[in-house]
């Protein structure tokens, strides 16, 4: 891996401190979340949705959707590599064993707990996850297997991760 001897600078931050650090994380979390929500909301957003439900209709519709598609994957990698840029700031230590297949599945878990198709899902499946593998792991080295049958129920019981399913409660009490 590699060793990173400094935290980078930014202008006005004192990144060595842990509490600024902190906030420049959840400005960033707020701010991706805010520009996720206007993506998906504008026209850009609605030919990807488009293209997801029908794409033979979008491209008789004019829209090139493989330019939608590519610009979409290429968003999702610059919040991904800022993400990244992120936590090699706080590990101070990168290592590609970092983003090993167990990492990458407990980030599609924590996507399909939360939501997959909703803005804030993946954020309420991460905080979900977080959570309650520091509780499990707490009782017992397995902590994995009430995870998996986790995933199981939610993906045969609740459409929508567990943002829709907060949306559904929401719903049918208001």
């Amino acid at each position: 891996g590699l060793v990173i001897t400094s935290r980078s600078e930014v202008p006005g931050i004192a990144m060595d401190n842990p509490l600024a650090f902190y906030f420049l994380c959840y400005g960033s979390l707020l701010a991706v979340i805010y520009l996720v929500h206007r993506i998906v909301n504008s026209r850009f957003g609605m030919v990807i949705q488009g293209a997801k439900g029908n794409e033979d209709r979008m491209r008789s519709l004019g829209y090139s959707t493989y330019i939608y598609r590519l610009a979409a994957y290429v968003i999702a990698g610059a919040i991904c590599g800022y993400a990244g840029a992120l936590l090699g700031n706080f590990t101070s230590f990168i290592s590609p064993d970092m983003m090993d297949w167990a990492a990458s599945g407990e980030l599609m878990f924590m996507v399909i707990l939360g939501g997959a198709s909703t803005v804030f899902g993946p954020v309420i499946g991460a905080a979900l996850f977080l959570l309650l593998e520091q509780l499990l792991s707490a009782f017992t080295v397995h902590w994995h297997l009430p995870f998996g049958i986790m995933l199981i129920l939610t993906v045969l019981f609740v459409k929508g991760g567990v943002s829709g399913l907060l949306f559904r409660l929401g719903r049918s009490n208001g």
